[in-house]
C-alpha cells in the first residue's frame, strides 16, 4: 500500500456558488465551539499530557471506557482536557433496537464527560444474534429509514442528548448512489432533530472509490446540522482502492477538500484520528493546528 496521492483535488463550484441546501441552512444549533484536537489514544498519554496547550479538545472513544475500572481513568483525563464524545458500537441501523445496557454505559461516559452530543456512524454492527465486527452501510430503503429513525430517536431520549450522525465508507452501495445516501442521512437529522458529524476523509475517500464529486454529496446535507469534522489520513491499495486507515497524516487532496468545506461549514469541533503507525506526535500536532487555521482562523 502507499499512502494516499498528494494531487491537488479539483473541486467543483456550481455557478451560483450555493446549492439549495446551502441557501436553505438556518442557523447552526448553539453549541460550545471546542477547536482543533485530537482522538485520545492510551498509547499516547504521555505526549497527550506534554503537550495539552497545543490542541483544544480531545474526543473520548466511549466504547473504551466501560465499566467502573475505567472510570476513574477517564476522570482524570476529563479534568487535564476538554472533551468530546464518539462511539463506534451502536449499529443506530441494524434491524434491533440500541440494547439498554450498551445505551447505559454509553450515558454514563457522555454524563461524565458534561458533553452536550454523542457522535456515532451510521451504520450497522450488528444484528440480533451476531456481532459484525465492522461499520457496515444501511441499505437505502423506506423501510430502513425507519428503523434508523426509530433508533436515533430512543438513543436520543435515553441518552438526554442529540446524537451527531457520521457519514461512513462504503465498498457497495446499498440501494443508491451517493446522492441517495446523503438524501438518507438527511432525512433521517430532519426526522428526529439529530446532529451530523462529516468525516471529510470518508466522504474523500467514496468519492474517489465510486467517483462522483464530493460538493455535490454535501449539497444535499443540511449544513447547519453538521457540528463536527473527523479528518484523517488513509491508504491506496496496489488496485487503486481507497482505505480509511486511520495510519497516515491527512494528505493534501482532504486538506483541499477540508478548505472547500469550512467555506460552508462551521463545526463546534474539529478532531484528527489515528489508530496506527503513529508519527511522532509533532506531525499530529502539525495536523491539529493546520485544522485549526481552516475551520477556526480567527481563534
Amino acid at each position: 500500500m502507499r499512502a494516499l496521492d498528494t494531487e491537488p483535488l479539483e473541486l467543483r463550484r456550481k455557478d451560483d456558488g450555493m446549492t439549495s441546501a446551502r441557501e436553505g441552512a438556518e442557523k447552526s444549533p448553539s453549541m460550545h465551539v471546542y477547536g482543533a484536537g485530537l482522538g485520545y489514544r492510551k498509547e499516547l498519554s504521555q505526549e497527550f499530557s506534554a503537550h495539552r496547550d497545543r490542541f483544544d479538545v480531545v474526543e473520548i472513544l466511549a466504547d473504551q471506557w466501560f465499566g467502573d475500572g475505567n472510570r476513574e481513568r477517564l476522570g482524570a483525563i476529563i479534568d487535564e482536557f476538554p472533551t468530546v464524545v464518539h462511539g463506534v458500537g451502536m449499529s443506530v441501523g441494524g434491524a434491533g433496537r440500541i440494547p439498554e445496557e450498551y445505551l447505559a454505559n454509553i450515558r454514563d461516559v457522555v454524563r461524565l464527560c458534561d458533553a452536550s452530543f454523542h457522535s456515532e456512524h451510521l451504520a450497522v454492527t450488528h444484528v440480533p444474534g451476531m456481532d459484525s465486527g465492522h461499520l457496515c452501510p444501511p441499505v437505502i430503503s423506506e423501510e430502513s429509514l425507519r428503523i434508523c429513525i426509530r433508533n436515533v430517536e430512543q438513543a436520543q431520549e435515553f441518552l438526554g442528548v442529540p446524537l451527531a450522525l457520521e457519514n461512513i465508507t462504503y465498498s457497495v452501495p446499498l440501494g443508491g448512489n451517493h446522492e441517495a445516501a446523503a438524501s438518507f442521512l438527511a432525512d433521517i437529522a430532519k426526522a428526529t432533530d439529530c446532529l451530523i458529524l462529516l468525516d471529510i476523509a470518508n466522504l474523500y475517500i467514496n468519492s474517489k472509490n465510486h467517483q462522483f464529486d464530493p460538493l455535490d454529496y454535501l449539497d444535499l446535507l443540511p449544513v447547519d446540522r453538521i457540528v463536527q469534522i473527523h479528518l484523517a489520513g488513509g491508504v491506496v491499495t496496489s488496485g487503486g482502492k481507497h482505505v480509511d486507515s486511520h495510519s497516515e497524516q491527512v494528505g493534501q487532496d482532504i486538506w483541499e477538500l477540508a478548505s472547500e468545506v469550512a467555506r460552508v461549514v462551521h463545526p463546534s469541533s474539529v478532531i484528527i484520528e489515528r489508530d496506527q503507525n503513529f508519527p511522532d506526535f509533532k506531525s499530529l500536532l502539525e495536523d491539529t493546528a493546520k485544522a485549526r487555521g481552516i475551520f477556526f482562523p480567527h481563534a
